[in-house]
């Protein structure tokens, strides 16, 4: 079983790609970084979503918000993936992608009523 604490979410904001690492700091020594998109450790810095930061009761059901739905619209033009941006939302991957199939269902509704 993988310990969560030990998986830390990167944001590189040069090119906007968010990744994940695994495993303990050793020797004390601060570790850097490398963007695997762009190369680059200069801009890569620790990433948290800011719905994991909020206090008060959770709630099950979030509404999905126009923010979030340009980051879905970014997976759906395959400009993020599916991961990147349930990190970058602080959401599943499950909720993600049902997100997206539910959109692809509305909008293969539409055009069946429009060819017809």
């Amino acid at each position: 079983m993988i310990d969560r604490r030990q998986i830390k979410n990167w944001l590189c904001e040069d090119c906007t790609f968010v990744f994940q690492t695994f495993g303990k700091k050793q020797n004390g020594r601060p570790r850097k970084y490398f963007c695997p998109s762009c190369g680059e450790n200069i801009s890569v810095v620790k990433y948290e979503a800011d719905r994991f930061n909020q206090k008060g009761p959770k709630r099950v059901y979030q509404p999905w918000t126009d923010e979030e739905m340009k980051v879905i619209e970014q997976v759906m033009n395959g400009e993020l993936l599916k991961y990147q941006a349930a990190i970058k939302l602080g959401r599943s991957i499950k909720s993600v992608k049902r997100r997206i199939e539910r959109l692809n269902e509305d909008r293969n509704a539409q055009l069946e009523k429009v060819n017809q």
